[in-house]
């Protein structure tokens, strides 16, 4: 299966009409962003990749992630119901992994049942490491939904609370205004 990432730049691309209702199940109301600011981001930041995940000419699902220069940021990751199990997850890591050189570092829940130990689990066997435990994830909307969250990426740093610091500011706290 041929996989590819297509970026979306305009608010008006079909893919995204379909990717939404993706996006919005796939990712509870506090871990993503309002539709109206995503379409916003995808015009005003061109640090902000957001790819369709196409497979064999098939739309899959989609992959944000902000290129921040000294590192990467693995923001949203989702693939459609019916493509799962075919590896596209895999895939999408695999493709990073090759063309997005240095530090990758993306978020995950803190493991507290099945479903969080295989997700950290399945990075973990993608070459991502815990970091960073004690990191608090601002809301996408609101600061009283902070939650708390890990920081995983695939090698450490002696940057990473600058790193994070970056993150805090410009993927949450930038879009707020």
């Amino acid at each position: 299966m041929m996989m590819n990432l297509i970026r979306i730049t305009e608010p008006g691309d079909p893919r995204l009409e379909r990717l939404i209702p993706l996006y919005e199940e796939a990712f509870p109301e506090c871990e993503r962003r309002d539709i109206r600011q995503l379409k916003r981001l995808m015009l005003e930041k061109p640090e902000m990749y957001f790819n369709a995940i196409e497979c064999d000419g098939v739309l899959a699902g989609l992959f944000i992630y902000w290129d921040l220069r000294d590192f990467y940021y693995l923001e949203h990751l989702a693939v459609f119901s019916q493509m799962r199990n075919l590896k596209v997850g895999q895939q999408v890591l695999d493709y990073i992994a090759e063309h997005l050189g240095g530090l990758r570092l993306l978020e995950v829940e803190p493991t507290n049942d099945e479903m969080t130990i295989r997700r950290v689990n399945y990075y973990r066997r993608n070459g991502y490491e815990v970091l960073d435990k004690t990191y608090i994830q601002p809301s996408y909307r609101d600061e009283s939904e902070a939650g708390n969250l890990w920081i995983m990426g695939n090698h450490s740093t002696d940057r990473l609370q600058e790193y994070i610091e970056r993150i805090k500011n410009m993927i949450y706290r930038d879009h707020y205004r």
